[in-house]
C-alpha cells in the first residue's frame, strides 16, 4: 500500500519513470490479483505518459490475456488497441474488434465501436454496422449500432432505412434497459411531423409515456425525453387548435403536466411560456397574463423567460 501511493504521488507529479516503477514493484507486492491488474494497468498508463508506448503494450497485452477475465481486462484491450491504431499497426483495429464482439456489455464496448467508426465514409459505416448487428445486435451494444446505423441513413438520405433503423431499435431495447430508446421515439416522432402525420406522431408519443408510467421494473428511472415528449405533445395540440379550438385545452392539460411531473427539467419554464403565449394568441388575455406572470416570477433567467418578459410588457403590465 505504501508503495503504491509513492507511485500515485509520482504520477500526481509527473514523474511517469517513477511513477511506472513504483506500480510495477507495487504489482510484484499485490497479493491478491485484482490489486496487482490495478497496479498493472497504473503502470501501462505511466509508461504512456512517460512516452514508452511499447513497453506499455507490453503491460497491457499481458493484463488483457490473463484468464480468467478480470476488472481490467477489457480495458486494458482496449487501451492497448488504441495505441496499435495511432502507430498504424492493423492489429490495433482487430482489437477493437475483439471488444466488441467479446463484451459487448462492456461500457468500453461503446467507446471501441466508435473508434471502429472514425474516418469511415458513410456507406462504409453502414457496411460494418449492419455486420456487427448480426452479430452483437441483441446485446446492449445493439441500441448504440442502430443508433449509429440511423446517422448514416440520415447522412446518405436514406429516409426509410434511418425510420426502420429507429423502429427496431424502440422494438429490441425498449424502456427501462435501452438508453436510446426515449432519443429514437423522439425522432420517429419527428419525422412523423415532417411528413405531416401529427396523429400517428401523437400515438407513439402517448404510447411511450404510458409505457414508462407501466414499467416499475428495478433501475427504471427517468429519461430526458419524458420532458421533452410532453412538450411535443402539448406543441401538437397548440398547432392543431388553430382549426379546432377544442384541442387548446388538451394542450394546456400537457403543458400543466409537464410543469408538475417534471419539477427538476430545464424545459419547464419552455412549457409555462408557451401555455401562456397559446392564450394570448387566441384573446384570452387574462388568462394568459396571469400564467405569464406566474412563469415570470417562478423562473429568473432564460430564454423563454426573456421572451415572456417581453411580451408581458407588451401585453399585460
Amino acid at each position: 500500500d505504501q508503495r503504491l501511493a509513492s507511485a500515485e504521488r509520482d504520477a500526481h507529479h509527473g514523474r511517469d519513470e517513477a511513477a511506472a516503477t513504483g506500480f510495477a514493484e507495487a504489482a510484484e507486492l499485490a497479493e491478491r490479483r485484482v490489486d496487482r491488474d490495478e497496479a498493472r494497468y497504473r503502470q501501462a498508463r505511466a509508461l504512456v505518459d512517460a512516452g514508452e508506448q511499447d513497453a506499455a503494450l507490453v503491460v497491457l497485452d499481458a493484463i488483457a490475456a490473463a484468464e480468467p477475465p478480470s476488472r481490467r481486462t477489457v480495458r486494458a484491450l482496449f487501451d492497448a488497441s488504441k495505441l496499435r491504431v495511432n502507430q498504424g499497426d492493423p492489429n490495433g483495429e482487430a482489437g477493437l474488434f475483439r471488444v466488441v464482439r467479446e463484451h459487448p456489455e462492456s461500457g468500453i464496448a461503446g467507446r471501441a465501436l466508435h473508434w471502429l467508426l472514425r474516418g469511415l465514409s458513410p456507406e462504409a459505416i453502414v457496411t460494418r454496422l449492419v455486420s456487427l448487428d448480426a452479430e452483437v445486435g441483441e446485446t446492449s451494444l445493439g441500441d448504440d449500432i442502430l443508433m449509429r446505423l440511423h446517422d448514416a441513413h440520415v447522412e446518405l438520405q436514406d429516409s426509410a432505412s434511418a425510420r426502420a433503423d429507429l423502429e427496431r431499435l424502440v422494438e429490441r431495447h425498449p424502456y427501462p434497459q435501452g438508453e436510446r430508446w426515449d432519443d429514437a421515439i423522439l425522432l420517429l416522432a419527428a419525422m412523423d411531423l415532417e411528413q405531416e402525420l401529427p396523429d400517428q406522431a401523437l400515438e407513439r408519443l402517448e404510447r411511450m409515456l404510458e409505457r414508462a408510467e407501466s414499467t416499475h421494473l428495478s433501475g427504471s428511472y427517468t429519461l430526458p425525453g419524458f420532458p421533452k415528449a410532453h412538450l411535443l405533445i402539448a406543441q401538437i395540440h397548440r398547432a392543431a387548435s388553430v382549426t379546432d379550438a377544442s384541442r387548446r385545452d388538451d394542450a394546456d392539460r400537457w403543458f400543466r403536466t409537464l410543469e408538475d411531473a417534471f419539477p427538476t427539467s430545464i424545459l419547464r419554464d419552455d412549457a409555462a411560456v408557451e401555455r401562456a403565449f397559446m392564450w394570448l394568441d387566441n384573446g384570452e388575455q387574462a388568462r394568459g397574463c396571469g400564467i405569464l406572470e406566474d412563469a415570470l416570477e417562478e423562473f429568473e433567467v432564460g430564454h423563454a423567460r426573456r421572451l415572456g418578459a417581453e411580451r408581458y410588457a407588451r401585453e399585460c403590465s
